[in-house]
């Protein structure tokens, strides 16, 4: 029987390797090719056709119970990098046994928005940043999945670098 992956464990958020403090939640970037519709004649209706290794904006979002210290660094109008490390429980039928594995998503940001968030009593303030990502690679158990760099050229997906021909063709390597 295959490996029934459960649920997120636990994860933390670093910031340019050093630890964020406060308790945040994260939505990962969506990664979406760029893509066109073809109708040439010979084919019957449309086929929307994605530009190889070209992606539309990623964005990252972290949202906080409530505001910390570190808001500031982390809104500063620079590039920066945030990584999430997190715990995967996977359950093993044959076995009958749980094992936890790591994901970590490393992302290069630059922040867009800060929401404070909203202040009551006994409630979670709920403060959250957006960034812009321009790099972003993602691995699970040690294993890159993708690995995806618009400004640098690189699209590598399960090993393959979809944008190697790209590069060549444009006198990068």
């Amino acid at each position: 029987m295959a490996i029934i992956p459960d649920k997120v464990q636990n994860a933390k958020v670093y910031l340019e390797g050093n630890a964020i403090l406060g308790v945040a939640d994260a939505e990962l970037p969506k990664v979406e090719f760029l893509s066109e519709k073809m109708s040439p004649l010979g084919i019957m209706g449309e086929v929307d056709v994605p530009t190889l290794s070209h992606v539309k904006e990623m964005k990252l979002k972290l949202k906080f119970s409530t505001t910390t210290k570190d808001f500031a660094s982390l809104f500063e109008p620079k590039s920066k990098m945030v990584s999430l490390y997190a715990s995967l429980q996977q359950y093993d039928p044959a076995e009958g046994d749980f094992k936890s594995i790591g994901l970590v998503a490393s992302c290069k940001v630059i922040p867009l928005s800060l929401n404070p968030g909203k202040i009551e009593r006994n409630k979670p303030q709920d403060s959250e940043l957006e960034f812009t990502v321009t790099y972003y690679k993602l691995e699970v158990d040690g294993k890159v999945i993708y690995e995806i760099d618009p400004i640098n050229h690189v699209c590598i997906i399960n090993g393959k670098d979809y944008a190697a021909d790209i590069r060549r063709n444009l006198g990068m390597g």
